[in-house]
């Protein structure tokens, strides 16, 4: 077949009607605001990534964050479905790693081996769930979740399970234990089964088993390994092959003997592993000879009391709005916390009176960073949270002491009148700043500021945001009611304030908060009825609709390494390729594809050498994400092929579609894989004359780089793989 001639690729007319007249297209609402409506390259990722570091950096318990990317579904409907929290993979190296076993360990894994359910039994203080994570690991299961100690086991089926995993449900109750008969433990036998899981209960020497066949399942705990060596296994863990013999050096110090005798003194293997953490934590930030007290200082600020009176005796205002600073946005560059803590202090410092006059000219600066760091116990760490590029974002503040932060941004919500009234307008000016990485964290400390008060936070905080303008803080809105439905007792409130935010006669602002809550809906009704609620909000013509949902839809896609993208992907097939639920859904399907599709970027596995223009084998290569999911998956490749032929044609989104599909031409370009799979879909995507003349004209556009987007090498690649096919030389 010949090439056809270079320029941009042809779009589609409307249809006439029979009269000759042009049929009004009940989609041109859209029109106006479509050009803004564009994915951007990682920023859901980025998003994800920071909310997640964020509710990790306040603390928000174990039990109340869910899943890889923090959220695992309750699929069933109501609020009655397992949850659980999936270990992270430094948790899980944690396990391998730090963990020391006790006497009796390997027994205690066959114990585990031999059946289903096991329920592990010991005293206080003897590291029973520590040696239920590493039984569970040791008995070959890859990936664990820890379920709420509320779960009622009765309600355990197999649709809850994960196929392979590993579960843990720590400090059962004597009820549940009577409620524990052999009958219940064969139902669970036969749904743990069925998706190759086992289930390890703990208990403490109290909690008895009235029936002996379910007194066959109890296995005592062997008792805890030596305290000391559980420290140094925490500590050098932590600190790393690296500095093996820096942490041996430490233990021998005689400062550090001492702090360990105090402190193991009847302590249990919780207690060691915990000062393992510390001191590592403190190597971490200062020199050996400072090492013993600042692990002090760290379990000085640990009681509430200890925080109030650190925070009622710091020097000046600016040092105690860094400390709220850091408290709010640690995890950012020293800059960025710096610059928001003092507009914090501009905001409660007193007016300007004789006596308090302003700073007089020529007075000296003080005050250095490192100065400012140590008086509120900060420190300057590696940021563990990739930018939306890739690449490392450097050096970031947090607190020494890990679980600081939370503690001082209650006690200042709770104690100080003058800051709680502040409070509401820093963070809302802090969400809808040019950072989307601060909002994100300004957006975390709100909702777990509604722990302590729901109904103050909506007034003042969650509704507000919600029916802003701005999309940054409508979606700050959004995730300050993800966290707070996660705080007990929220979970219904904030499920209440969505619905009520979803309904027609709710402004298009509010109704697209409730879109961008999207998770709340999920974790409390399962997955059916939430793809109902979104269909239903598919069909409201209002641009700030339809930009929510896109966004909520990629995110959806990004979660969990992409684990419900296929679910998603099937939602805008139905929307956007089958065109049964009318041309509107059909507008908007096609727009969440084409925003996720020019947001979404993944490394692939690097199964080839360096790139072809100056880069290494050691660089992180960025493709697509839905690209990357054409090479690993034939029915994803042929999903995301039927959305590109859909929408490429579309009458609404051709211009979007053309230009997003050279934004994934440009992006491949340097990487001969990424071309081979880029052209690989558009082979299967140009099935028909009309997609093959469009694909043509753009790949041509590619190796022309017409208006300076040229990826000529991409370009070739996808008429190589069309000439071969169509079998013109």
């Amino acid at each position: 077949m010949a090439e056809e001639p270079q320029g941009a690729a042809p779009g589609p007319a409307a249809e006439p009607a029979p009269d000759g007249h042009v049929a009004p297209d009940p989609r041109q609402g859209l029109r106006e605001g479509m050009s803004a409506l564009r994915g951007v390259r990682g920023a859901s990722g980025e998003r994800l990534d920071v909310e997640r570091d964020a509710v990790s950096g306040l603390r928000v318990s174990a039990d109340q964050v869910f899943g890889g990317d923090s959220y695992v579904f309750n699929m069933a409907p109501g609020t009655t479905g397992l949850r659980s929290y999936r270990l992270t993979a430094e948790e899980l190296d944690e396990v391998r790693e730090a963990f020391v076993a006790p006497d009796g360990f390997e027994s205690l894994v066959r114990e585990i081996q031999a059946r289903t359910v096991t329920v592990l039994r010991g005293r206080p203080g003897t590291g029973k769930e520590a040696t239920a994570r590493a039984g569970l690991h040791r008995a070959g299961h890859r990936t664990l979740h820890l379920l709420d100690p509320a779960a009622d086991l009765a309600r355990i089926e197999k649709a809850d399970l994960r196929r392979g995993a590993g579960y843990v449900l720590a400090g059962l109750t004597q009820r549940a234990a009577d409620a524990l008969t052999p009958f219940e433990l064969s139902r669970l036998d036969a749904e743990l089964r069925a998706c190759d899981c086992r289930l390890v209960l703990t208990a403490t020497v109290g909690v008895q088993f009235a029936d002996p066949r379910v007194r066959q399942h109890v296995v005592e705990v062997p008792g805890s390994s030596a305290s000391e060596q559980i420290v140094a296994a925490h500590m050098g863990w932590r600190l790393g092959v690296a500095a093996a013999a820096r942490s041996r050096r430490l233990l021998a110090r005689r400062d550090v003997r001492e702090l360990l005798r105090e402190e193991l003194d009847g302590g249990g293997a919780g207690t060691a592993a915990d000062l393992g953490r510390a001191l590592a934590e403190a190597a971490g930030a200062v020199t050996d000879d400072r090492v013993a007290a600042q692990a002090r200082e760290r379990k000085a600020l640990q009681g509430e009391r200890a925080v109030a009176h650190w925070l009622q005796n710091m020097e000046d205002l600016p040092q105690q709005c860094l400390a709220i600073g850091i408290a709010v946005f640690g995890g950012e560059a020293y800059e960025i916390v710096a610059g928001l803590a003092r507009d914090l202090e501009e905001r409660l410092q007193v007016a300007e009176s004789p006596d308090n006059p302003v700073r007089a000219r020529g007075v000296k600066l003080i005050g250095t960073r490192t100065a400012r760091l140590d008086a509120v116990h900060g420190t300057l760490v590696d940021s563990e949270v990739a930018t939306r590029h890739g690449g490392a974002r450097g050096k970031v503040v947090r607190f020494r002491d890990p679980g600081l932060a939370v503690k001082v941004l209650e006690h200042i919500w709770s104690e100080y009148d003058e800051i709680r009234e502040a409070l509401p307008g820093w963070l809302r000016d802090s969400a809808a700043g040019v950072l989307p990485t601060v909002g994100v964290r300004a957006a975390v400390a709100a909702g777990v500021l509604a722990r302590h008060g729901f109904e103050t936070v909506r007034a003042r905080i969650l509704q507000p945001w919600a029916g802003d303008k701005d999309a940054e803080l409508r979606d700050a809105a959004a995730i300050a009611l993800g966290v707070a439905a996660k705080e007990s007792g929220h979970a219904a409130a904030a499920y209440n304030l969505v619905v009520a935010w979803s309904a027609g006669t709710a402004s298009a602002q509010l109704q697209a908060t409730a879109a961008r809550a999207w998770r709340v809906v999920f974790e409390h009704d399962g997955d059916e009825q939430a793809w109902a609620w979104l269909h239903h909000l598919a069909g409201i013509e209002e641009v700030p609709v339809v930009e929510a949902l896109c966004r909520s839809l990629t995110e959806y896609m990004a979660l969990d390494g992409g684990r419900y993208r296929s679910d998603a992907l099937d939602l805008l097939d139905q929307w956007a390729v089958t065109g049964m639920h009318g041309t509107l859904r059909r507008a908007v399907g096609e727009l969440a594809f084409l925003y996720a599709a020019g947001d979404l970027i993944d490394s692939p596995e690097a199964r080839t050498g360096p790139y072809d223009t100056g880069g290494t084998a050691t660089e992180p290569r960025l493709w697509p994400a839905l690209l990357t999911a054409t090479e690993r998956d034939g029915t994803q490749r042929a999903e995301i092929a039927s959305l590109w032929r859909q929408t490429v044609n579309s009458a609404v989104s051709y211009t979007v579609a053309h230009e997003v599909l050279t934004d994934w031409a440009v992006l491949v370009e340097p990487d001969a894989r990424g071309r081979a799979a880029l052209a690989a879909l558009l082979q299967v995507t140009a099935t028909d004359r009309r997609t093959e003349l469009i694909v043509r004209h753009l790949a041509a556009s590619w190796v022309s780089g017409t208006e300076g987007r040229g990826a000529p090498r991409s370009g070739h690649h996808v008429l190589t793989h069309l000439d071969g096919r169509s079998g013109t030389p």
